[in-house]
């Protein structure tokens, strides 16, 4: 094994490259036993905790695989074997199109693999069903119609209509639910959480290509323009489509990637090529924002169509939210919610209730609380505390990572706690955890506190929200590290 040179990151040279030499003496020394280790095991990551690796029975972990390609609903099966169809013409295919709207594409390109990983956090346990590749032939185009539909997610907000009842979901982040929940004060409140269990696996494609299009026909009608132009990583509205700077796009154009990039999922497994007939590919980098847009105008149809001014339901769906296939709802009204989700979404897709209390539940990162005064207690969630084995979060202190991002880290999880604790309790408890942690993964007492002491100096809103001042706080966090 060839040894590359440490970049400078403020660690001293000497020590880490006689730490990495008898790293690689002993990767040398277990290779045999690796080998010897992949004839019965698959080695894969572990879902919602890369840093962490799985060793699965080969045995088990081709029954999954073989259950997954084998998906079949009333409408037919999943993927199909593609024996006679020819790889290279399909290569040479897919750099044509991205060609064609002058995207540079992928220089010696592959078609990707299927693999999975398993979800650790379920039980019994589950797989997660990837098909993508960094180097796949269709990873500069998907790349590009992430960028648009990112563009265009953000100007969703204006289908909202005049009556304020809340016509779009979807969200980035927990920022927007955390501002929400803090205005709750029912009693009878009551948590509906789910997710969508086939989005990705099971919605057809002709569902999937309905709604794109009918998003982009009605946000290209509120921008009174039919083009869109990608400038590097801006995106704007192009009325005239004057713009020669940069690829500019007809909403027509942007429906024919869509359909290019569904109808074109192909992946290797086993040495036999199959290609995906429904639902969006997971690993495409635009797949995410597929499947959140596709639910978003299926909510947005429903809204429109069904909920009107004096509904019993109508203002309860402002405390609704959903990040791509995770959804969130809470109100007086939530059997009546979940009775009009059956009508919402499409027929193929399976909604699975994730919560058992209806007055507690996790969402993303966060958990939530009605408490018995009809209050929302927010405080920070890491699915991973659930896991029955440590997890890897954070670069250790010894890794070739520089310091600056492993502080960067522990200054922007700090920011993550605040915002997401609604008491001052619990934000010291998770604080502290967080210091523990980078603590137990050799940073010095010193660094840690510096950056702690930094960090609330840099963010005086933490400690106007929790009415404490910055000593007090830094103080009674390293009291009982």
């Amino acid at each position: 094994m060839q040894y590359v040179d440490i970049l400078d990151h403020g660690k001293d040279k000497t020590e880490l490259l006689q730490k990495e030499l008898l790293w690689i003496r002993a990767l040398n020394t277990a290779y045999p036993k690796v080998a010897e280790l992949h004839r019965d095991f698959v080695i894969t990551m572990v879902d919602k905790a890369s840093g962490n690796y799985a060793i699965t029975c080969k045995q088990l972990y081709l029954q999954f695989m073989e259950k997954e390609l084998n998906t079949q609903s009333t409408d037919g099966k999943t993927y199909e074997i593609k024996d006679q169809a020819d790889p290279v013409n399909i290569k040479i295919n897919h750099e044509k199109f991205t060609r064609s709207f002058g995207i540079p594409p992928q220089t010696e390109g592959n078609l990707p693999k299927i693999y999975g990983i398993p979800k650790m956090h379920k039980n019994p346990i589950k797989f997660r069903f990837i098909t993508g590749a960094h180097d796949i032939t269709l990873k500069p185009l998907s790349v590009e119609l992430q960028r648009i539909l990112r563009f265009l997610h953000g100007h969703c907000n204006n289908i909202t209509s005049h009556d304020k009842i809340n016509r779009f979901f979807s969200i980035q982040n927990t920022f927007r639910v955390v501002q929400q929940l803090s205005t709750i004060q029912n009693k009878n409140s009551k948590i509906f959480c789910a997710d969508f269990s086939s989005l990705f696996t099971n919605l057809p494609h002709d569902v999937v290509k309905e709604k794109i299009y009918y998003l982009f026909d009605l946000m290209f009608k509120n921008a009174g323009s039919d083009y869109i132009v990608v400038q590097g990583t801006n995106v704007k509205y192009d009325r005239n489509n004057s713009n020669t700077s940069g690829r500019s796009y007809h909403k027509n154009d942007l429906k024919g990637i869509v359909d290019f990039i569904l109808r074109n999922s192909f992946a290797y497994y086993g040495g036999k090529l199959y290609q995906q007939r429904r639902g969006i590919p997971q690993g495409n980098n635009a797949s995410p924002q597929i499947a959140d847009l596709t639910l978003a105008v299926m909510e947005y149809q429903y809204i429109r169509n069904n909920i009107r001014i004096g509904h019993t339901l109508s203002f309860s769906l402002n405390r609704t939210f959903r990040y791509i296939d995770d959804l969130f709802h809470i109100s007086d009204k939530t059997d009546e919610f979940m009775r009009i989700t059956t009508d919402m979404y499409h027929h193929s897709l399976t909604l699975e209730q994730t919560n058992t209390s209806p007055k507690e539940s996790a969402f993303l990162d966060m958990s939530v609380t009605v408490t018995n005064t009809g209050k929302v207690q927010t405080s920070l969630y890491n699915k991973t505390d659930d896991y029955s084995f440590s997890v890897v979060r954070y670069p250790h202190y010894e890794s070739n990572i520089p310091i600056s991002m492993g502080l960067n880290t522990l200054h922007g999880e700090i920011i993550r706690i605040f915002r997401n604790c609604s008491l001052f309790e619990h934000f010291l408890e998770r604080t502290r955890q967080l210091a523990h942690y980078f603590l137990q993964i050799q940073y010095p007492k010193e660094i840690v506190y510096s950056r702690l002491y930094s960090t609330l100096n840099r963010t005086p809103a933490i400690s106007l929200k929790y009415a404490v001042c910055n000593n007090d706080i830094c103080m009674r966090i390293i009291e009982k590290l």
